[in-house]
């Protein structure tokens, strides 16, 4: 059994995706469970949207749990941009099992993000220079990936564009085609800790003697009562939504006094649940119902993690008066906080449209199923019912 521990919820889907694509029997959890049987074990800690020493503390709660499965691989899931706490949940991984040597490989350089002369890119631009420098909890301002992980130099970490053996201390790979990726992957066997994005992982399952499996999606892709919640800041998540607004409707968005209201007051509650009636009078109307944060909403005055517990407690108000068929939720921090509110633990993925974009039932309320995407990737043709 191989084992994943991702650092949020949509990074462990999209690992879960991969494992569906190489023809792996896969469970997605967010907390320890007590049997596996599945090929592929994927732990969401989010710990993303944690303090540093809550991070550390988690990871090692849970790597040392899981060591009941004795998993054959163990794979440390991050952000393809390095956001979050990953070195000191790398740090902390290698002090719970002595394991001298890391790799780390974040990039998906079929999606554009790469690695080169020691610095992060997108597209065509420097990490710094996009949309990541206004990330509400991890903003880029630095492209150099030593600067990103925020290294000290007693931390040994180093960036290698070629594979040097004996490979020591804690690496960072550039990689900057697929190519670069194939290479790294084949020494995955003299590494003691394997670190990184999707696209890596795909490799290493490449090198094991897996194959890709022919795509089969199982379901309509036009459905009822469809709650798609975006939960995102990211510039163009947001256009589209007020693109899709303006011209088709069926958009309720998170009200502004809800911001400035304390959590829990009874004019909070009562805001809450206008907002909730707002949503369900909309499906009267609507097959598709987006909730969303309007480009306008001062957030300055509320914490990513608030704003996630807002959409989460209205998901929870509409969900238990109308049923919604499926689900469709954009950014990690707002996935988590959703089924922790819910709540929702345990899940069987069931399509990778896309990678990313991943399809899972739940095994707690099996007639409902959830689409989760990362807030910075698009969402593919093949979701159709999101319209987007």
């Amino acid at each position: 059994m191989i084992l994943v521990i991702a650092d949020d919820l949509t990074g462990a889907a999209e690992i879960a995706g991969i494992g569906l694509r190489y023809g792996l029997k896969v469970r997605v959890c967010t907390e320890i469970i007590q049997e596996v049987t599945e090929d592929l074990l994927v732990i969401s800690a989010d710990t993303r949207s944690l303090t540093e020493n809550q991070a550390v503390a988690k990871v090692e709660y849970l790597i040392k749990s899981s060591q009941q499965y004795k998993p054959s691989l163990i794979y440390k899931k991050i952000d393809s941009v390095l956001r979050g706490h990953v070195l000191a949940e790398i740090k902390a991984i290698q002090q719970v099992f002595s394991k001298k040597n890391c790799l780390i490989i974040p990039t998906n350089p079929s999606m554009g993000r790469r690695i080169q002369d020691g610095k992060y890119y997108v597209g065509d631009k420097l990490a710094h220079e996009t949309a990541f420098a206004h990330d509400p909890e991890f903003p880029i301002q630095d492209s150099e990936v030593i600067n990103m992980l925020r290294a000290k130099p007693t931390d040994q970490v180093r960036v290698l564009a070629q594979p040097i053996l004996p490979l020591q201390g804690i690496i960072i790979a550039e990689v900057a085609q697929k190519e670069d990726l194939t290479k790294w992957a084949s020494q995955w066997a003299k590494i003691d800790l394997l670190v990184g994005g999707a696209e890596f992982f795909a490799s290493i399952l490449s090198n094991l003697g897996y194959n890709p499996v022919e795509k089969i999606f199982s379901h309509q892709q036009t459905v009822n009562n469809c709650l798609y919640v975006s939960g995102t800041t990211f510039s163009d998540s947001v256009e589209k939504i007020q693109n899709h607004a303006s011209h088709t409707g069926g958009v309720c968005y998170l009200p502004h006094e809800l911001v400035r209201q304390p959590i829990d007051s009874e004019e909070f509650n009562q805001s809450l649940n206008r907002w909730a009636s707002e949503i369900i009078q909309c499906f009267g109307q609507h097959q598709v119902v987006i909730i969303a944060i309007e480009k306008q909403l001062d957030t300055t005055k509320i914490t990513p993690a608030e704003l996630a517990k807002l959409m989460a407690k209205v998901v929870k108000k509409v969900l238990n008066q109308v049923h919604l068929a499926e689900i469709l939720i954009e950014g990690g921090a707002t996935s988590a906080a959703i089924l922790a509110e819910i709540p929702l633990q345990n899940f069987l993925p069931t399509e990778e449209f896309a990678q990313g974009v991943i399809r899972m039932q739940s095994l707690e309320r099996p007639s409902t199923y959830l689409t989760l995407k990362p807030g910075s990737y698009a969402w593919p043709q093949a979701v159709t019912y999101a319209q987007l």
